[in-house]
């Protein structure tokens, strides 16, 4: 980051201004809505707090001053959201404000489930509904499946996405759909009817949730993927590949079939490093080189594991995409990259001993070791 600058958090997107936007808003739609008192109550501590507890705590401060009412507090959210100040494009944070606005349905409302999907419909444009929508997925699933049946031709994309990203089982940051980490074929019923979506917002979600169900049912999306892999459009191959990129990386035979790469690779691998001692943010320069032994033609994709030191002294892997190349038989093709070693808010660095692999078709093939040190 540039001297000077001062790094933007997520949780700076729920700050005074979004409070003060948030309370415009509702003004606007409840003449008789104490602004200020709502602003005031909503900063007070807000500074101390993380991302998620700030909404939570927006959200609280909105049942203390609307009407007790839910279905009057209710009409004021939507309509609310209906009114909503104009967003700024150079604000990447913007829609954030309306967090809580839209989480509130999610908790006020589970006890009045028709009325508050109608709202998360109308108000997920805004900022998406995809963490309001679980409670009701959970508590009212039969009934919360039905009615994301009837939105899969609404005119906006921002609900057909809602669709799929609420209904993922493994959201990040959102409570998970643990019926549907067992069972994912209602699921999948969605996703068949969004596969070809026209929006690729959509489809990206559509592989996100694919994504998710493969780390449960690995076969089972594997065996989805290849069914649409049959006359697909660019499109959607493109939406399968990232569909089942965990399974890749991971070397499924199924994934690797679905997708026409060679599942049992017969290549030679040669991995050269240009240190063997590095300190933290130094970049680990590869050199690979990989010979295919087959007598017809590969397609291979290539992949490099950094196992990273862990607190306990364990080795953790985590799996990059490098390159993917069609081999003839005894053709060779040489790869270069560079991999910088730096904390990152996913991942601490520690000192000691790490390792680099080269994965062709998920399989390791070649690994050199490097000593990685603080700064002196």
């Amino acid at each position: 980051m540039p001297k000077g600058k001062t790094k933007v958090l997520f949780k700076d997107g729920i700050d005074q201004l979004a409070v003060c936007r948030l309370a415009s808003a509702l003004h606007t739609a409840w003449p008789d809505f104490p602004e200020d008192s709502f602003i005031s109550a909503c900063t007070r501590g807000l500074t101390k707090l993380e991302l998620k507890d700030r909404v939570r705590h927006l959200m609280g401060a909105m049942t203390r001053f609307l009407p007790s009412e839910y279905s009057k507090a209710l009409k004021i959210v939507s309509k609310a959201g209906t009114n909503w100040p104009p967003s700024d494009p150079d604000n990447p944070f913007d829609g954030f404000a309306a967090w809580p606005l839209i989480d509130w349905v999610g908790t006020e409302g589970i006890d009045h489930p028709a009325p508050s999907l109608q709202a998360l419909r109308k108000l997920t444009s805004l900022f998406s509904a995809e963490f309001a929508i679980r409670p009701f997925l959970l508590g009212h699933t039969h009934s919360t499946l039905k009615e994301l049946h009837t939105w899969i031709d609404d005119e906006d994309h921002h609900v057909r996405r809602l669709i799929s990203e609420g209904s993922r089982p493994r959201l990040p940051w959102g409570m998970q759909l643990p019926m549907f980490m067992t069972d994912p074929t209602p699921v999948l019923a969605l996703l068949e009817k969004l596969k070809d979506d026209e929006s690729e917002y959509v489809r990206r979600s559509v592989a996100n949730n694919l994504n998710d169900i493969a780390k449960d049912h690995p076969d089972l999306a594997a065996e989805v993927g290849a069914r649409w892999m049959d006359g697909a459009s660019e499109n959607r191959q493109r939406l399968v590949k990232h569909g089942l990129r965990t399974l890749i990386k991971k070397g499924h035979p199924g994934a690797l079939k679905a997708l026409g790469y060679a599942v049992n690779p017969k290549v030679k691998v040669t991995l050269k490093i240009n240190s063997t001692q590095l300190v933290m943010g130094d970049y680990l320069e590869m050199e690979a080189e990989i010979r295919s032994t087959a007598k017809q033609t590969q397609k291979l994709v290539i992949d490099f594991a950094v196992h990273f030191m862990k607190a306990n002294g364990s080795l953790s892997a985590k799996v990059f995409k490098w390159k993917v190349v069609d081999l003839e038989p005894g053709q060779t093709v040489q790869l270069r990259k560079k991999q910088q070693f730096v904390t990152r808010s996913v991942r601490k660095l520690y000192p000691g001993k790490h390792e680099v692999e080269i994965l062709v078709g998920g399989k390791g093939y070649k690994k050199s070791a490097f000593d990685l040190k603080r700064h002196s």
